[in-house]
């Protein structure tokens, strides 16, 4: 039996395509032309290709549908198959949320779909900064919005880490973005909203790549309209504060390039407004220690590598500081990196929320990794997997404790 890409699907992909005109095609090609090298090469070898960081794995199987499988990928995949871990950690397989898992042929039909129509509008007026105790428990978790797709003898990830995460009662939960496969009505109600572990004092959540597919229109008109999230005043970045702390959310994918799958973060378009740099600037002008949240990765995976958003995020900061602390997604691991820069950020991966991920080799041989999670989960279904979890902030006056869980409810890791 070979693997499948539902016909719908494929359908939606191939009249997409052609109502996208040969400008449009001409931009997007490389991207779904890489990916499709990259399922050859796996399909044909049985092995993970060379880490590429720029590689969009949403694409792999993208150029199968639009040309009927013409390179044979298809007929060289088995369904419900591990074939290797990559580089980062990534689980080249075709099961469910694994690298050549067919249903990421949504996400490709969705961005095709935005790439047409455009996004959801986003509110330039800033929020206003909600006031939060000097005392307070945050609960973060990335990458988290896959729904309960697996038993009740094996639970999916996601299902663990918003027990756990409910059982210590956080004050405020956060979640970093990601809903999958595309952000769709239906996913962002189904398999994040209801499911998500609310706080005592509300939630939070950020905008993201797999969010932005569907145009942001799911994320904005479902999930920030939910009364989960009211604190969040239906806009897609944030500021909680108290006497020593200001906690700032900002969306880093509205202004990411459509034509990368929304990739790299960004937070404005060439030329156009700087609210969110704005709004940041005004945050740390109060002169209280900083955390700055998004989805998009700061620092390349290995922790050496500044991204886009770097210069803007620390751009908002006076010259040689930053952020106290600056937590991120998108990357599906949980890692704490060594402190970065002249002015010795702190930063932490937290997109470990729900996606199956293996040992990352990049990360093990990296000087700037202080700690990532190694620890085998004993997943009968995937035995690579390494443990999901998810992190707790507990801001006492003017200290921090950093606590990483798993998805176990365990500590995986203090940080210092």
């Amino acid at each position: 039996m070979q693997l499948q890409i539902d016909p719908v699907v494929s359908s939606v992909i191939k009249q997409r395509w052609a109502a996208l005109g040969p400008a449009l095609q001409q931009r997007i090609a490389p991207i779904l032309a890489q990916a499709n090298q990259t399922a050859v090469q796996v399909s044909q070898t049985l092995a993970a290709p060379v880490h590429n960081p720029a590689l969009v794995h949403q694409a792999l199987l993208a150029k199968a549908a639009l040309t009927n499988d013409h390179d044979g990928v298809l007929r060289g995949l088995q369904p419900g198959v591990v074939i290797d871990v990559g580089g980062s950690g990534e689980i080249w397989g075709t099961g469910k949320y694994q690298q050549l898992d067919p249903g990421w042929a949504e996400s490709v039909a969705a961005w095709l779909d935005t790439l047409l129509s455009g996004p959801h509008a986003f509110n330039v007026n800033p929020p206003n900064v909600v006031a939060i105790p000097d005392d307070v428990t945050i609960a973060i978790a990335g990458d988290w919005g896959t729904g309960d797709w697996r038993s009740n003898t094996n639970p999916a990830p996601s299902t663990d880490v918003g027990v756990h995460m409910a059982f210590l009662k956080p004050d405020l939960t956060v979640h970093l973005g990601d809903v999958y496969y595309a952000g769709s009505k239906d996913e962002e109600q189904h398999l994040f909203v209801n499911l998500w572990p609310a706080g005592s004092l509300g939630s939070l959540t950020l905008n993201s790549n797999h969010e932005m597919y569907s145009g942001a229109g799911p994320y904005f008109d479902i999930a920030l309209a939910d009364a989960k999230f009211a604190v969040q005043q239906g806009r897609g970045f944030f500021a909680l504060e108290n006497a020593n702390w200001v906690v700032v959310g900002l969306d880093s994918a509205y202004y990411s390039k459509p034509e990368e799958m929304y990739q790299n973060g960004r937070l404005q378009a060439p030329g156009g407004p700087s609210v969110q740099i704005d709004f940041l600037r005004a945050q740390v002008a109060k002169g209280k220690k900083t955390i700055v949240m998004t989805h998009h990765n700061g620092l390349s995976e290995d922790g050496v590598t500044p991204q886009p958003i770097w210069n803007e995020v620390m751009g908002a900061f006076p010259a040689n500081s930053g952020p106290a602390i600056w937590y991120w997604g998108h990357i599906h691991a949980g890692a704490i990196y060594k402190p970065f820069g002249p002015a010795n950020v702190r930063t932490r991966c937290c997109g470990h929320g729900a996606l199956p991920w293996g040992q990352a080799p990049v990360m093990a041989n990296s000087p700037q990794v202080a700690w990532h999670e190694t620890r085998s989960a004993n997943d009968p279904d995937i035995p690579q997997r390494v443990l999901n979890g998810f992190a707790v902030l507990h801001l006492s006056g003017p200290d921090i404790q950093e606590v990483f869980y798993d998805e176990n409810g365990g500590v995986a890791q203090v940080a210092t």
